[in-house]
């Protein structure tokens, strides 16, 4: 299991291996609990992450190459995909994200308590799971 000093910032599962690398402390801890081949599509890999955010916590501009589904586990956090509004998503709700989706934004929604999230990616065996975007 990795532990990063940021969620999506530099989620650098660089390659099909699993090796990551880190942002700023504001952004969350990403703990990897699982990373495999889809059974009938070597082509593909489901990552299975959690991420804990901090009051606070956000991470910056992202997409993604595969299909991504993120559940609140504690706590709430605010999602914008592209140029939809933001919202808030408490324990218990999920949103998806199509593949190379914008996600504009993704923070705690909370300065005083934690939130946690976990998410479920099925990516392209081989591709960075998170590219960055620029900041508008």
């Amino acid at each position: 299991m990795k532990t990063w000093t940021a969620i999506l910032m530099m989620i650098a599962f660089a390659t099909a291996t699993g090796a990551v690398a880190g942002p700023p402390d504001s952004a969350g801890t990403v703990h990897q609990l699982m990373m495999q081949p889809l059974p009938n599509m070597p082509q593909s890999d489901v990552v299975v992450i959690t991420v804990d955010y901090p009051p606070g916590g956000t991470t910056p501009p992202h997409e993604h190459p595969g299909a991504t589904y993120a559940y609140v586990l504690k706590g709430s956090v605010v999602s914008q995909l592209g140029d939809e509004p933001p919202r808030t998503y408490t324990e218990g709700q999920m949103w998806s994200e199509t593949p190379h989706q914008r996600h504009m934004v993704s923070r705690n929604a909370s300065a005083t308590e934690p939130a946690t999230l976990l998410v479920f990616m099925v990516a392209p065996h081989g591709q960075a799971l998170t590219t960055m975007l620029p900041a508008k």
